[in-house]
C-alpha cells in the first residue's frame, strides 16, 4: 500500500534522510521510533507530499505520490501530528474543524456532513454536544480525539500519526491509545504510528521500525515472545525505558 523506497532527503549539505526504506500493508500499523531529530518528521513530509525527496520514491498504491491530485492523496492518507493547530480555527465550533475536510474532499452535502461528524463523535466516545463548543472549551484529550475524528471524516486508508500522543497525560495518552487500536480493529485503516516513546510503539505495533541520524538501523517484528532488537541503539532503548 505505501512503499518509502532508498528516500534521502539533503537540507544543503545536511543529509536529514540516508536510503530509507518502508513498507506498510494494508490495515497494518507500522511504528517508527527514533530520537527527536533521527529524521522522522522529514519522513513525514515525504509520505505526505510536503516535500520532495532528493533521492528515492514515496509510492501510494504503486503511485509516486507526487503524481496523485491532492484531493485524491489525502482522501486516502491523513495526518494526526503532535500539535492540534491543524486540527482547529479557534474561532470555529468543532462541527465545523470537523466537516471542513468533508466539504473540501468528500463533497458531501450539508446534511451528510452533519449526520457524520455527530457519528465521528460518538466513534471517538465524546459526547454529540462536543460538537457545538470551541476548541478552547476542551481538555487536551478531548481535542486529541476531535483531530483523530477529523482524519477519520474522509475515510482514509492510512492514518500518519506524528508524535500524536505526545505531551499528553500518562493517564489520557493510554486512552487515546486504546481508541486509536480499537479504531483500527472495528475500521481497518493502517497506522503509520511515530514516536519517541518505544512503549507506546509496542503498545501499538507488531513491526517497528528504529531510526537514527535519518537511517533505520533495525526493522523488528512481534513474535511469541515479543520483540527481539539486536542493534545496540534499539536494546539501549528498550532498556531505558522498561
Amino acid at each position: 500500500m505505501l512503499q518509502v523506497e532508498h528516500v534521502s532527503k539533503l537540507y544543503g549539505k545536511v543529509a536529514a534522510l540516508e536510503d530509507v526504506s518502508l513498507q506498510i500493508r494494508d490495515g497494518e500499523c507500522v511504528s517508527l521510533i527514533g530520537e527527536s531529530g533521527s529524521g522522522k518528521s522529514t519522513l513525514t513530509r515525504l509520505i505526505l507530499a510536503l516535500d520532495k525527496p532528493t533521492k528515492g520514491s514515496v509510492f501510494w498504491r504503486g503511485n509516486d505520490v507526487w503524481r496523485i491530485p491532492r484531493r485524491s492523496l489525502y482522501g486516502d492518507i491523513q495526518p494526526v501530528f503532535q500539535s492540534n493547530a491543524d486540527c482547529f480555527n479557534p474561532r470555529r465550533k468543532i462541527r465545523e474543524s470537523l466537516m471542513e475536510p468533508m466539504r473540501n474532499l468528500l463533497r458531501l452535502s450539508a446534511p451528510e456532513r452533519e449526520r457524520r461528524s455527530l457519528e465521528l463523535l460518538s466513534l471517538v466516545g465524546l459526547e454529540s454536544s462536543i460538537a457545538e463548543r470551541y476548541p478552547h472549551e476542551l481538555s487536551g484529550g478531548q481535542r486529541k480525539r476531535i483531530c483523530i475524528a477529523r482524519a477519520l471524516s474522509v475515510r482514509p486508508k492510512l492514518i500518519v500519526l506524528d508524535e500524536a500522543v505526545s505531551g499528553l497525560d500518562i493517564t489520557v495518552m493510554l486512552r487515546i491509545l486504546s481508541l486509536l487500536k480499537e479504531l483500527q480493529n472495528e475500521i481497518g485503516c493502517a497506522y503509520l504510528f511515530i514516536t519517541h516513546d518505544i512503549r507506546a510503539a509496542v503498545f501499538m505495533s507488531k513491526t517497528i521500525a528504529v531510526m537514527k541520524d535519518g537511517k533505520i538501523i533495525e526493522v523488528a517484528k512481534k513474535g511469541s515472545a515479543g520483540f527481539s532488537f539486536t542493534h545496540p541503539f534499539s536494546t539501549g532503548l528498550i532498556r531505558n525505558s522498561f
